[in-house]
């Protein structure tokens, strides 16, 4: 008869402990599972309509995982304790009774928590098919008392003024979208990662400098404005009066079309207004302005209304999307690469394209955005022309100036 019951509660506490498992592996499967996976799949499979329910009430069933597997694990180690005494009965108590808990100990972590836990994160889906509809219907029944744990650490952690939630920052995310075993592809991660960074980058970043914008004087010689026009490559010509800071708004190509002759007069008529912006507009938000005012070109303005150059819609959507526009025939390229691998580079080309495209590590702050602003800040100077500074290992030489900024630069990497 003795036999009989100590084999019963073999059986007994055996069961238990598959109990306290049980919730370890709820646990570990609700935690890994992604909420959006359990949403798309409740309509296909009925348990993953339950585990959805859970996985809605995560905080709830974590308390309601830990009473549970607590409770077992606490039910296991008293009836252990007792059948190893029984069955060890006559023996020294002093070594008995470490070896048992020691041996308690170590069953418990092996099968009510490290198994249980591991298969569940790597198969959260299957462990959820096996457990979710029992283990529901269980958690409903205990609402009582998980709602009673629930306040009582509610009350304790607001006596501790203990309510800061910790939330996933931009770097963590960035860090997820950036992870190859993300179910995104290059391009889209490509993507996100610059959908996630455009916050931080204002409309300087893609300006095009005054000098280099192709544009034409109103009041000037209609030939060459007629020869400008003619052998434009761009769709929006910008327009000036007298001065190239004077700017007057923007001529679409086709409206030219229409016209009889090209004058003053006839241009005036169809010249466009054009908007003007703060450098330090986020290209989001210029963005979401373009949309409203249905406008693709821009004038960029510092704070004290001095006009740096003109930004495009274009150019702000290739920050996010990567180069998608053809480059014109005739386009001055900004870096070229001589037989001897070093650059020819322009001093607009902007630093943190240079670092993207060559791998380079040229420092970048919001004063200097370009090659020209990056050797005016190091010389304190307009430099002449063969003056030669090294950065880390990076050697710049001055090519050629122009009256207020560096024109051209060779650089070479040692």
């Amino acid at each position: 008869m003795i036999f009989d019951s100590i084999l019963f509660t073999l059986f007994v506490i055996l069961f238990i402990l598959i109990c306290a498992s049980l919730f370890s592996f709820l646990e570990t499967a609700t935690v890994a599972i992604s909420e959006h996976k359990l949403k798309l799949m409740q309509d296909k499979y009925r348990w993953a309509k339950y585990a959805y329910l859970l996985k809605q009430q995560l905080n709830s069933v974590l308390i309601f995982s830990l009473f549970g597997n607590s409770l077992f694990n606490a039910v296991f180690t008293t009836l252990s304790t007792i059948i190893v005494a029984e069955l060890l009965h006559g023996f020294d108590n002093h070594i008995t009774l470490p070896l048992t808990t020691i041996f308690i100990a170590f069953f418990i972590i092996i099968f009510s928590e490290a198994l249980p836990k591991i298969i569940a994160s790597k198969s959260p889906l299957r462990t959820l098919s096996f457990i979710s509809i029992p283990l529901y219907y269980l958690f409903c029944v205990c609402k009582p008392i998980v709602w009673f744990i629930d306040g009582l650490i509610r009350v304790i952690t607001m006596f501790f003024n203990i309510n800061a939630t910790d939330t996933t920052t931009a770097e963590e995310l960035k860090s997820i979208i950036a992870d190859k075993n993300s179910p995104f592809s290059g391009q889209h991660r490509s993507i996100l990662l610059n959908s996630i960074d455009i916050e931080a980058i204002t409309v300087k970043e893609v300006l095009i400098p005054l000098r280099m914008v192709e544009s034409i004087d109103i009041s000037g010689d209609m030939e060459v404005v007629a020869k400008k026009i003619m052998t434009t490559h761009h769709t929006q010509i910008i327009v000036y009066d007298k001065k190239i800071d004077n700017i007057i708004g923007f001529i679409h190509v086709k409206n030219i079309l229409s016209l009889d002759e090209i004058d003053e007069n006839s241009l005036r008529q169809i010249v466009r207004p054009i908007n003007f912006v703060n450098d330090f507009m986020p290209i989001i938000k210029q963005i979401q302005r373009a949309q409203k005012l249905k406008s693709r070109i821009f004038v960029i303005i510092n704070e004290y209304g001095d006009i740096l150059g003109i930004a495009c819609l274009e150019d702000m959507f290739e920050m996010i999307f990567g180069d998608f526009t053809t480059e014109a025939p005739q386009t001055r390229r900004l870096v070229v690469q001589n037989e001897f691998n070093q650059l020819i580079v322009d001093g607009a080309m902007l630093i943190r394209e240079l670092n993207e495209l060559y791998n380079l590590d040229l420092p970048l702050t919001g004063t200097t955005l370009t090659v020209n602003g990056l050797v005016l800040k190091i010389l304190n100077t307009i430099p002449s022309v063969g003056v030669c500074f090294k950065i880390k290992n990076i050697i710049f030489e001055v090519i050629s100036t122009g009256p207020y900024w560096v024109e051209r630069v060779k650089i070479s990497v040692k």
